[in-house]
Order: structure tokens, then sequence, then C-alpha cells
């Protein structure tokens, strides 16, 4: 198998390994994205646009989710969970909050064309962070080939990391350069 084949395989199989973290990332952001919804309805909000440089934003989105990233890893889930909760109310408090201010106007220029990929990032690396957790159930089923695996496993993680890194800062990009102007 050549060099380029071998990384498909690594990378799909990665994607295939961290699909259920990445589902219980999901779901925890989902449920906490509507809890904010339903805290901030009919409360209204000012909007302050105040513009940022990437390396700014950037700074901001990359260490937030370096800390749901370890926070996760030493906690085996529990801070990365907690991060994606308080993340999930945050932006749901703020989605509606604006809605009751402003309608979908602002929430359609400023807030999703960054979102989308910010989230995306985000919840890869939170994904990741409950990476133990899944280390220790394949250990404990005595399904894994420690030696061949964990060179496998490596890879995939750090590029996943490199993905989601890619994507923050896309998103800081598009929240710097086109959302202020919209």
């Amino acid at each position: 198998m050549q060099k380029e084949e071998k990384l498909k395989v690594v990378i799909i199989k990665t994607f295939k390994e961290i699909k259920p973290l990445f589902l219980i990332s999901l779901m925890f952001y989902i449920l906490a994205l509507s809890i904010g919804i339903f805290i901030g309805y009919n409360k209204d909000i000012k909007i302050n646009l105040t513009k940022l440089p990437f390396f700014k934003i950037f700074e901001n989105n990359i260490l937030t989710c370096l800390k749901t990233l370890l926070f996760g890893i030493i906690s085996f889930g529990i801070g990365t969970t907690f991060y994606v909760i308080y993340n999930g109310i945050t932006l749901g408090y703020i989605l509606a909050s604006v809605y009751n201010s402003y309608g979908w106007l602002p929430i359609l220029r400023y807030i999703l064309p960054h979102a989308i990929f910010e989230i995306t990032g985000f919840l890869l690396f939170s994904s990741l962070g409950y990476y133990p957790l899944k280390v220790i159930y394949v250990i404990s089923k005595n399904s894994m080939n420690q030696e061949r695996h964990s060179y496998m496993y490596l890879r995939g993680i750090l590029f996943l990391i490199f993905l989601a890194t890619v994507l923050v800062a896309c998103a800081a990009i598009i929240e710097s350069l086109v959302s202020y102007y919209a």
C-alpha cells in the first residue's frame, strides 16, 4: 500500500472511530443550545459590534478548544462536557436575545457565516476530549493490537486536531473580515 493510500485509510478509520464521540458532543451541544434559547427567550440584548483582528479571535477560539480538549482528557470527558454545555447555553442565549431584539438579520449576517466552521471545529476538539473513554473501552475489550494501532490512532488524532484548527482559523477569518462588514 502506498503512503497516500495508507493516509486515506487512517483518515477514514479515524472518522469512523470519532463518529460516536462527535455525536455525543453534538447531542450535548444541541441540548445546551436549546436550554440557552429557552433562557434567552423574551430577553433583549444590545448589539455592540466590535471589530477584532483575526489573531485575537483565533487566539480566543483556539484556547477555548484546547481547554475543552485538555480538560476532557485529564477528566475523562467531564471537562469536555462542561465546556460543550457552557458554550451551547451561551450561544443559545445570544441567539434568542438577538432575535428578540433585532430579528433574524443580525444572526444571518454576523453569527451564522462563521458559526458553522467554529462550532464544527469546536465539536471536533470536544470529540477528542472524550477520546480517553474510547481508548479505555477498546483496551478493556482487548480488541486493539496496541502496538499496531497506537501509531494509527496518533496519526488520526493529529489529523483531526489539524482539521479542527483549520476550521477554527476559517471561522476567525470569516468573523474578522466578513461578518463584521456584512
